[in-house]
């Protein structure tokens, strides 16, 4: 190769590196410059690209199943309506609003399975003493494994569930997901890096479409400073980007204790 046709290839290989670095730079130094009160948190859902087909959500549970009261509101995953949601974490956290006082629920069971149906966790829990959001995190024991789409299932069994004849729990009210976790591309880490306050962090999770990492963190400082009225908005804000406003006021009530030691009995999971 002459000197001359070495240098264009340089030159060449240079100009296509800054094409995609720019971009990146660009977008982070306007996140640094920009105040932290001016960020505006929106969720943009990624167009699906069919591998989502045939994998239904139900973010609503009945309004009465067995012997669980009436209410107003349903007990709702915190998902977006269609789509396989997303997230980064190896352990992420699910978000539910329940209606319900741990009077009213004798047990709840949170069931993850892989594509096969296959049992990944499963685990018995107990709620709050009254109704609000409530988060639950996957265990150290049950990472999720990139690439790969996981089926939940957040099931609430009311006071005197048990079958008489049979000894077992039914007629759970329930709902049902899924979640895919993503390698973080090298753009986007280098913008996660380049954040320099969590707001900045829940806006870039946000925008690229990766909701429960997104919702988790903002849930995280909703709960810490439940006052705080930015915080408050952006998560307004969030919900009503997936159709969940009727819920932004809802009280943050803290993760779900898991009831350690228990067997897990056969069950109706309705689904």
């Amino acid at each position: 190769m002459t000197k001359s046709k070495c240098a264009l290839t340089i030159t060449f290989a240079l100009l296509c590196y800054m094409s995609f670095l720019v971009p990146v730079v660009a977008q982070s130094n306007q996140l640094a410059s920009n105040g932290s009160e001016r960020i505006q948190i929106r969720f943009r859902e990624k167009e699906p690209d069919g591998s989502s087909r045939g994998r239904p959500t139900k973010r609503g549970g009945t309004g009465s199943r067995g012997k669980c009261p009436p209410v107003e509101l349903l007990t709702t995953a915190l998902i977006p309506a269609k789509n396989v949601a997303l997230a980064v974490e190896e352990h992420p956290t699910f978000w539910f609003f329940v209606p319900y006082k741990a009077t009213d629920v004798s047990t709840g069971e949170f069931v993850l399975q892989d594509e096969a149906n296959k049992d990944v966790y499963r685990t018995d829990f107990t709620l709050p003493k009254t109704p609000g959001i409530v988060g639950l995190s996957l265990p150290s024991t049950a990472p999720l494994a990139i690439d790969k789409t996981y089926q939940w299932y957040f099931k609430l069994y009311c006071k005197d569930a048990i079958d008489s004849a049979s000894g077992n729990l039914s007629n759970p009210v329930f709902v049902r997901g899924w979640v895919q976790r993503v390698a973080l591309k090298p753009d986007l880490e280098y913008l996660l890096k380049s954040a320099t306050t969590p707001r900045q962090r829940i806006a870039i999770y946000a925008e690229n479409g990766i909701w429960y990492s997104a919702l988790s963190e903002l849930a995280k400082f909703r709960l810490s400073e439940p006052q705080n009225p930015t915080f408050n908005k952006d998560w307004a804000q969030l919900l009503q980007d997936v159709g969940l406003e009727n819920l932004s006021t809802q009280p943050m009530i803290g993760e779900v204790k898991n009831k350690l030691g228990t067997k897990n009995r056969e069950r109706r999971t309705g689904e």
